[in-house]
């Protein structure tokens, strides 16, 4: 089995940023699925494609299970092995616009520019998790 993916969905583009929603159901196996896919996203008026992405806002709905033992991680693509950007817990919402948003790593090693959601395999079958980001897209 795999998880059920809907999405990454785009909601709103500009030149400045994108809102994606992503729902994810767990099989119970655990799974990756981009969520912020720089090269999905379009280019800004002057035809410059976006480098990477930084975390805006965060709305999130994790769904417990009978353990109580569900989350989901958004992570940086890396190619030595994804970094943790921040573990989503319940539900809930982040504001991180006050300081500029989370940045995006700019480690020397490749593939770092996607953002992931990591689902563990410790969720129950059925798990449904439900994400909506904004993202500011950086040229």
């Amino acid at each position: 089995m795999a998880d059920t993916v809907t999405g990454p969905q785009i909601l709103q583009e500009n030149d400045n940023r994108a809102t994606v929603k992503l729902v994810v159901v767990s099989d119970g196996t655990g799974g990756t699925t981009v969520m912020g896919d720089v090269s999905a996203l379009a280019a800004n008026n002057s035809g410059q494609a976006v480098a990477r992405i930084s975390i805006q806002q965060l709305w999130f709905s994790c769904s417990e299970g009978d353990g109580g033992n569900a989350y989901a991680r958004l992570e940086y693509e890396d190619s030595d092995g994804d970094i943790p950007i921040i573990t989503l817990i319940s539900s809930g919402n982040f504001d991180f616009r006050s300081f500029g948003g989370l940045p995006s790593n700019t480690s020397s090693n490749s593939n770092q520019n996607d953002i992931h959601v990591f689902i563990p395999s410790t969720a129950d079958a059925g798990n449904t998790f439900s994400i909506i980001a904004e993202f500011k897209k950086i040229y």
